[in-house]
């Protein structure tokens, strides 16, 4: 496929000119849906729909939307159900706040920001799982900004009790339609929940001719932002890569430990790249300060500062002006004892 992630392709398309509108999302999903309708109906479900996973099948603006990543797909017992005990098989988390789990079949599986209730509380569950990461995915198509934001227990919470919020800025254009389709998918109770069948009944799926048809220009600029966090997450898995990163945490370090890392200094000044990006930093919000904020409190990120970066990152006016001067000056305490404890002379 020549096509990219869906949400980096929708900015693409509109910068290059050309309308997205409920219509186009309404479009997009009634794909994923059919696809997640031939998964149901073969008793598979999906168990981590994200952006990530659907991707324009070719670079052509009538490209039809295909959905992969399927790593953690499972055929449903002929019950339906799954257990969904704690008893990790294997488990991987990546730096805070892209935490991020994965259990094999059983416990909680998938993107914390997609799972489902049940699967957070470690009840049994099936099909809705799906649907509940297909509304998560819906309304992130409609409003550029994810439903539900946090770290760690804070964001389970917030996804245990539904709690999330229709931004006027965005949500004021957009059809009662749209949001009763994410409302209904986002529904804690998985037996109430949208089937993949009455899905592809709802009027803003099944009518096609009367969905609004006008440019949303807000929801463009949230995916901006959002597309600019993801970015700094690979950046961040990219660095943590790094041999030096994991002897620095796991393993004694060895002889010649206090050699220059190039491709770990590489991957950080991605990080740095992405982090003058991310989130259009000159008009950020609270929740942009403390993403940013706990990417830069991360003493493995510390650990990989070289001298040029630090400089990279002290310079940044923007950085300056969004966050507290008390950590930066931690960021370079962390450098300066580095370089002694290396034995080098920093003038």
């Amino acid at each position: 496929m020549d096509g990219a992630d869906l949400c980096f392709e929708i900015v693409k398309r509109a910068l290059d000119g050309f309308v997205y509108s409920e219509a186009v999302a309404s479009h997009y999903i009634r794909q994923i849906l059919e696809a997640l309708h031939y998964c149901h109906a073969n008793n598979i479900i999906h168990r981590d729909l994200k952006p990530h996973c659907v991707l324009l099948a070719s670079k052509e603006n009538s490209a039809p939307v295909k959905l992969g990543g399927f790593g953690v797909a499972v055929q449903l017992p002929e019950n339906g159900k799954l257990s969904g005990d704690k008893v990790p098989s294997s488990v991987f988390y990546e730096l805070e706040p892209m935490y991020y789990v994965r259990e094999d079949c059983i416990g909680r599986v998938g993107t914390p920001q997609y799972m489902a209730p049940e699967v957070i509380k470690r009840e049994e569950y099936g099909k809705p799982v799906d649907m509940w990461g297909l509304g998560v995915l819906s309304f992130i198509l409609l409003s550029g900004y994810p439903p539900f934001c946090g770290t760690k227990e804070r964001l389970y919470d917030l996804i245990v009790k539904g709690s999330y919020f229709f931004r006027p800025k965005q949500w004021e254009t957009l059809s009662n339609e749209s949001k009763d389709f994410v409302s209904k998918l986002l529904e804690l109770d998985p037996s109430k929940r949208l089937t993949v069948e009455e899905a592809l009944n709802h009027p803003w799926i099944k009518d096609r001719r009367s969905i609004p048809k006008i440019h949303l220009h807000e929801t463009v600029e949230e995916l901006k932002k959002f597309n600019a966090r993801r970015k700094l997450k690979g950046a961040i898995m990219a660095a943590v890569s790094s041999s030096k990163w994991t002897s620095f945490y796991n393993d004694p370090p060895p002889p010649d430990i206090d050699g220059e890392d190039v491709t770990s200094a590489g991957a950080v000044s991605q990080v740095l790249d992405s982090l003058e990006e991310v989130q259009c930093l000159a008009d950020s919000t609270e929740q942009e300060k403390e993403f940013v904020e706990s990417v830069l409190q991360d003493t493995k990120l510390h650990s990989l500062l070289n001298a040029e970066l630090l400089e990279r990152l002290f310079s940044n006016i923007k950085l300056h002006t969004l966050l507290n001067h008390g950590l930066l000056y931690s960021v370079h305490t962390r450098f300066v004892q580095k370089t002694l404890n290396n034995h080098e002379i920093v003038l």
